[in-house]
């Protein structure tokens, strides 16, 4: 078969793209500094690079000494311009989109992207993939389902297109890669009707061998699993007649596209019947070649976990590499084994207690220790210097001489109303074992700051079906403990009453699931949507305000 060629054409050039990282981390010092020198070097003549001194950088002492820690809104003015078509502004390479952000941690970013920075971020890519196909075989036997949001949204005011960075790394794939090895139409993600993009999703996908589900967001994979469950039959009589009953028209450029996927198939539809019937139509039932689902598992992605076993059984699950718009952070290397991009990006390393210092020292990648946690800064071909995402990674260990990675948290997402400085991680972590602990299952939760009538917290929760007002308040007194056992200092403000008890407000069935649609219908794509835990931001809030139910815990 034509698909076990392209894996196996993939696996030549991974392991040759493996290879050069394998002999790259061996001497992680030296491997850096000819990224740092390269991008420096490279963008000596930009306005950026001009205006502090790239030419007379010669070495990380002199990179430090000659350019500021930055944000967002430091580079902004930067940004700004290159939106607007001048050249030569942070890159001497001009920027040929720019890649949005996700809006539910914040404003809305648009970040710089060229050519250089996609062969960065592409590498590591190919060096994950070849990884992730050596620990899981059994992809070669199937296809991958992956969620992405579109290239293009609009331009900016030069004519410069922006949109999501993984439309664009689907579009620029080869037309084989896309035909065999990841075949459900790049139109179908362009519908603009949530529900409808996830019915066709599905509608495809049930006539593909799916051997991979890789996308970053668990909640985007539950809500897929959701949908095929409560659909089942309406999907099952399409594919017997060959049609698609979406819940809005579909244009005819997607129908076009769906061409071959709009065939009766009364063996399929048979098949899946039959599951039905049996109560088995399970993805990892449906799928039964499905090797791996790779995505994000750590910090708060972690609570959307738990609702795998249930659709999809002990299929294995990994966590997607650490990274964003603004670049790659790891390679996948195996179970657990998340490697420093080495040969993508240079890397800065911030000790977690001293972020707040009004200069803080930074380290090199090669300087880290074991077991201690950091903020990382990236320095990119796409024009960030010493760009703090302020994410937290922890050191897990050594992959030779290159540093081993686990992300934490946002570490813009910490609440302290008298010192206790709780994390969005210690809340997911107590939410869940809180959770399991008294069989509940919840869809989704986020925990407020709420200052009257004292300082104390909510939780806000969302169920299926609703238990009684006593496990409630059980769950309430239980979370209080589990969050002061993660955290001494809310155990002390808790015991000297500086701070009050833990506080649960039931959310409507459905919220999170609505919530979802309604910010994808604002722009936010999808697959990037990232809803707090811990203290989201005041739109969000208000939006979830509105679905509440009643206040039964305290």
């Amino acid at each position: 078969m034509f698909r076990n060629i392209l894996y196996k054409a993939f696996g030549l050039l991974g392991s040759s793209k493996a290879k050069l990282f394998e002999e790259s981390s061996l001497d992680c010092e030296k491997s850096q500094l000819k990224r740092l020198l390269n991008i420096v070097n490279d963008n000596s003549k930009s306005l950026y690079g001009r205006e502090h001194g790239f030419s007379s950088i010669k070495t990380f002492s002199d990179f430090k000494k000659a350019v500021p820690i930055t944000t967002y809104e430091n580079l902004l003015p930067y940004i700004s311009r290159s939106m607007e078509g001048e050249e030569a502004i942070l890159t001497e390479e001009t920027p040929f989109m720019f890649a949005t952000t996700s809006g539910t941690i914040g404003n809305r970013k648009y970040i710089p992207i060229t050519k250089s920075y996609m062969e960065e971020f592409r590498q590591a890519s190919v060096v994950s993939g070849f990884h992730l196909l050596k620990n899981y075989p059994g992809i070669s036997k199937g296809v991958v389902l992956s969620i992405f949001s579109t290239a293009q949204e609009a331009q900016t005011k030069g004519g410069i297109p922006y949109g999501a960075i993984s439309g664009r790394l689907y579009l620029d794939e080869p037309s084989l890669i896309k035909k065999h090895i990841s075949p459900i139409p790049y139109e179908v993600f362009l519908i603009p009707d949530y529900e409808s993009r996830y019915y066709t999703i599905l509608r495809c996908a049930l006539m593909l061998p799916i051997s991979c589900i890789y996308t970053l967001n668990p909640s985007t994979i539950i809500l897929l699993a959701k949908t095929l469950e409560n659909k089942a039959s309406r999907l099952i009589d399409d594919i017997a007649s060959g049609k698609i009953t979406t819940d809005v028209e579909i244009d005819a450029q997607t129908k076009t596209a769906l061409a071959p996927f709009l065939k009766p198939n009364l063996e399929r539809a048979h098949f899946l019947e039959k599951l039905l019937q049996q109560q088995q139509f399970k993805p990892h039932k449906i799928w039964p070649e499905l090797a791996v689902i790779s995505c994000w598992t750590k910090a708060a992605a972690s609570f959307y976990l738990q609702d795998f076993p249930l659709y999809f059984g002990d299929t294995p699950v990994c966590d997607i590499t650490y990274g964003a718009s603004e670049g790659r952070g790891t390679v996948y290397l195996g179970p657990q084994s998340q490697c420093l991009a080495v040969r993508s990006h240079f890397y800065e390393f911030i000790e977690e207690d001293d972020i707040e210092k009004d200069n803080p020292d930074t380290l090199a990648a090669w300087e880290l220790e074991t077991d201690k946690k950091y903020y990382i800064l990236f320095t990119t071909s796409g024009g960030l210097y010493r760009y703090n995402l302020s994410d937290v990674v922890k050191v897990v260990g050594w992959h030779h001489s290159t540093p081993l990675l686990e992300f934490l948290h946002k570490g813009s997402n910490i609440c302290s109303f008298t010192g206790e400085k709780i994390t969005e991680a210690q809340v997911t972590q107590a939410v869940l074992s809180c959770t399991k602990m008294l069989d509940l299952k919840a869809n989704f939760f986020t925990v407020i700051p709420e200052f009257s009538p004292s300082p104390h917290y909510q939780l806000w929760i969302e169920f299926d079906h609703y238990p009684l007002n006593e496990k409630i308040q059980l769950l309430s007194r239980n979370l209080d403990r589990a969050i002061a056992r993660n955290n001494c200092e809310y155990e002390t403000k808790r015991d000297s009453s500086r701070l009050g008890a833990i506080t649960i407000s039931l959310l409507k069935p459905g919220t999170y699931r609505e919530l979802r649609k309604a910010l994808v219908a604002e722009g936010t794509p999808d697959a990037q949507i990232k809803i707090s835990h811990l203290n989201p931001k005041a739109e969000i809030k208000k939006k979830l305000l509105g679905q509440i139910l009643v206040k039964v815990g305290g």
